[in-house]
């Protein structure tokens, strides 16, 4: 009962927060400006698509491009952004469920339920509200089709896991490299096996499965994906997007405030990291070819960091220490939100990072081994993927918040005492990991 009334309260927050205090059509700039663009020519225009509308993942721009097309306006599509924040708590829960327990479960309902990101990104015209959602419910099936017992349920699991995963990757691509990242960790449990265990091909089997099944369920959406963005990127192949090389470079090429890439066909490209902005960085770039050039891109982030290796490895740290310990969230330092924001910060250390961080130092005391093949390096992998990814290419707050998920299901775990019931004994993990490789 408690935890349903804090949620029934985080309901009532976004209620408020989002139709009265922070309205989203009132906070349209920089990326929201270009989501909403686009949506709206999508929405009422057959023109192809070009090198710069795909820029970014076109899921967002699609779903807004529906939501306001046959006349309907803004609201409906912040209607939808508050539905879906409503419902992310329960998605957090059931992830948190399914990799730890009923009882980490309804914790990370009422953490989700109150926690200032989650609701702040569910006021605004950004992907990341969504992004959260269909993360959280896609790791929730990874999860449960590894525990379930019947391999038809499993397998059931994980082609929802697939398609749910697919969406996510639609809205951010970097979904795809968190699920190549909790895989290839599995794949090392099923690797590593307890004394006694049954052989590795048996072992091996349903995983090989699960990950056929997953990647078959996501395969419809990604491949048209491809497709579009592949031609809209005048035959360059890419999936969600053409900016990898733009990111790359604006990662490293010195401590700058932003990058003025030339016009391609007259559409001009400037951007800068929020965290160069909040560090301070007043060197203004420019370079002679477009922010869709991909190639070119990366070509002179390598001319730099090969001229500038030991710059290139500390840009690439601090890339990672501003995803984790940046002073704040982007857009909400412009903002009144600020004050939130910086004390959500705050709590994202103390309450999420610090608790994950004693619940591995729980778990490694027992040896690597015991750790690497836990719950809880599963639950971490997605996190490790975000790390790499923000060392390439740029890093701030705002990339880590829908990652903030599997740190509040560590966090919840260790506070009720499921981690310790799943990851907490050697011979308990032994046992699970053998019932989990034995064909059903």
């Amino acid at each position: 009962m408690g935890v349903f009334l804090v949620y029934l309260l985080g309901i009532a927050l976004r209620v408020d927060y989002t139709l009265t205090v922070h309205p989203a059509a009132a906070y349209i700039s920089s990326d929201m400006a270009m989501y909403v663009s686009l949506a709206r020519r999508l929405a009422g225009s057959s023109a192809p698509l070009m090198p710069w509308d795909v820029t970014h993942p076109l899921g967002y721009p699609a779903l807004l491009a529906f939501l306001i097309s046959g006349g309907g306006s803004l609201a409906r599509a912040a209607d939808a952004n508050l539905i879906v924040s409503c419902l992310v708590p329960l998605a957090v829960g059931l992830l948190g469920m399914a990799a730890y327990g009923r009882r980490t479960g309804l914790a990370a309902v009422a953490f989700a339920s109150l926690y200032f990101p989650f609701i702040e990104y569910g006021a605004l015209f950004l992907s990341e509200i969504h992004f959260i959602f269909w993360l959280a419910l896609a790791f929730a099936a990874f999860f449960a089709a590894r525990t379930a017992h019947r391999r038809g349920v499993s397998l059931l699991l994980a082609a929802a896991g697939g398609l749910t995963l697919s969406f996510a990757i639609a809205l951010k691509s970097v979904a795809l490299l968190g699920a190549l990242a909790f895989f290839a960790v599995d794949f090392l449990v099923q690797l590593w096996p307890p004394s006694g265990g049954p052989p590795r091909l048996a072992r091996l089997r349903p995983w090989l499965l699960r990950a056929a099944v997953v990647g078959l369920a996501a395969a419809p959406l990604l491949v048209g994906l491809a497709r579009v963005c592949t031609r809209a990127n005048r035959g360059h192949f890419c999936v969600t997007g053409n900016k990898v090389g733009s990111d790359f470079l604006l990662g490293h090429y010195g401590p700058i405030a932003d990058i003025a890439w030339a016009p391609d066909e007259g559409h001009d490209f400037a951007f800068g990291s929020p965290s160069s902005y909040l560090r301070h960085y007043e060197r203004h770039m420019r370079v002679p070819f477009p922010m869709t050039d991909s190639a070119a891109n990366s070509a002179e982030a390598w001319r730099w960091i090969v001229a500038h290796p030991f710059e290139g490895l500390v840009l690439s740290l601090d890339h990672v220490y501003d995803t984790f310990f940046g002073v704040t969230m982007w857009p909400s330092f412009n903002t009144g939100a600020w004050p939130y924001a910086n004390l959500s910060q705050y709590a994202f250390v103390l309450l999420l990072f610090v608790p994950a961080v004693l619940a591995c130092a729980r778990i490694a005391k027992r040896g690597a081994r015991a750790f690497l093949t836990s719950r809880t390096a599963l639950v971490l992998s997605p996190i490790l993927a975000l790390a790499i990814t923000v060392a390439i290419a740029t890093g701030e707050v705002r990339y880590r918040i829908p990652f903030d998920i599997f740190f509040i299901a560590i966090a919840c775990a260790l506070a009720v005492g499921d981690l310790e019931r799943v990851d907490g004994h050697t011979e308990g993990v032994a046992a699970e990991r053998t019932a989990l490789s034995t064909p059903a």
